[in-house]
Formats: C-alpha cells, sequence, structure tokens
C-alpha cells in the first residue's frame, strides 16, 4: 500500500511539474510573438510616416513650383511610350 501511494505521488507531482513547465513555455513562447509583433508594427509606423513624410514635400514643393517635374525636357526627347508615324 505505501508503494502504491509513493508511486501515485510520483506520478501526481510529474504530471503537475510538466502542465507547469508547458505552461511556463507557452507564456514565454506568446511573448516572443509579441515582441515580435510589436517590431513589425513599429517598423511600418515608420514607413507610413516616411512615406507621408515624403508626400507632404512633394505637395509643398509642387505648390511652391520647386519639383523637378517642372523643368521642361531636352530638345529632341521623344518619351518611350511616344509612337512614331
Amino acid at each position: 500500500m505505501k508503494l502504491t501511494l509513493q508511486i501515485a505521488l510520483g506520478v501526481f507531482i510529474g504530471t503537475l511539474a510538466s502542465q507547469l513547465i508547458t505552461d511556463s513555455w507557452h507564456a514565454h513562447q506568446e511573448n516572443i510573438a509579441k515582441s515580435a509583433e510589436e517590431k513589425l508594427r513599429v517598423e511600418r509606423e515608420k514607413v507610413r510616416m516616411e512615406h507621408g513624410e515624403r508626400i507632404r514635400k512633394l505637395l509643398l514643393d509642387s505648390r511652391q513650383g520647386n519639383t523637378l517635374n517642372s523643368k521642361k525636357p531636352p530638345t529632341g526627347f521623344i518619351p518611350d511610350d511616344a509612337r512614331v508615324p
């Protein structure tokens, strides 16, 4: 009887320990995934802000007439998609 109780107690403690280790492993993996997701979100936000700044700069330049496209093309320039008769 004493041996049976020792075996049952050992199985219970082993099961409990494995469950605790498994739960802590899953929590650790979730933290890693959350931090990676947060990094990705920050990077996307940074890229979005850079695009916004670039668009804002282009709009301001176009209002002031400082764009590179305001220059006339050189003489004899033929666009690639132009059709020659």
